[in-house]
């Protein structure tokens, strides 16, 4: 859960029946907080209260434990409209890293749809089912393969390919053998080069057309009258999102 203290401060948490949390001097009884509203005022009497939400994905990105760089919230939100990822589609994602964007897109596909994640290191692979464990619960849709998917994809007919690799272009071939025609190849990059390359290859390759590439950026406001303006800081360059449609050929 988030805990929101009433200066806005927020603090990630997990409730265990039975144990006790200690934020900023005040101590929570768990058991107290486990089955009530969200949005719930505890901390009453103590040095500081707070309410209770479950995290969003975007709070989650910036804060749970993680060795890998994980998809934020406004790049993870232009991949998923922008490749038209719904609930009940199939989805192959490559390259887990530790398991943030793979949270998201298990509550975007719901029960009715599939993920299988392709992670090439052992050790964010046991991050990512880590955190799915701890942040999703049971996801028996989920397949997490440890492996190289450069060297082929094993699924067929699926609607959806997300890449977030260093080498995208070098997905190209199985993408093409693992998507329906009409579905979506979409690509995750933080530099120019890498989505140069990316582009130069779906140009030439005719399992694709349509290909289009994206840079979102993000600004949030201060909002305390008088004073209302944008802040001072923004989250600006991440990266970069690339979108092409698989075709026959």
């Amino acid at each position: 859960m988030v805990l929101v203290d009433t200066r806005g401060r927020r603090y990630l948490k997990i409730l265990k029946r039975g144990h006790r949390l200690t934020v900023r001097g005040t101590v929570l009884e768990v058991d107290s907080i486990v089955g009530r509203d969200e949005g719930v005022l505890v901390g009453r009497g103590e040095p500081e209260r707070f309410r209770v939400f479950r995290p969003s994905y975007a709070e989650l990105a910036v804060r749970i434990q993680r060795a890998a760089e994980p998809v934020f919230a406004k790049d993870a939100g232009l991949m998923i409209m922008r490749g038209d990822i719904r609930a009940g589609d199939s989805l192959v994602e490559v390259g887990a890293g530790t398991g943030v964007l793979t949270l998201a897109l298990l509550g975007i596909l719901g029960s009715g749809g599939s993920l299988t994640s392709y992670e090439l290191r052992e050790d964010f692979a046991a991050q990512a089912r880590h955190n799915i464990t701890l942040y999703h619960g049971e996801a028996p849709n989920w397949a997490l393969k440890v492996r190289d998917a450069r060297n082929g994809i094993d699924e067929r007919g699926v609607d959806h390919v997300l890449a977030d690799v260093p080498e995208p272009a070098s997905l190209l071939d199985p993408a093409a053998d693992a998507l329906r025609p009409g579905g979506s190849l979409i690509a995750y990059v933080p530099t120019v080069g890498q989505f140069e390359e990316l582009r130069e290859r779906l140009g030439g390759h005719p399992a694709y057309t349509g290909a289009e590439t994206w840079e979102a950026l993000e600004r949030s406001w201060h909002v305390e009258p008088p004073s209302v303006r944008p802040d001072h800081r923004m989250v600006a360059h991440t990266g970069f999102v690339t979108l092409a449609r698989r075709i026959p050929h």
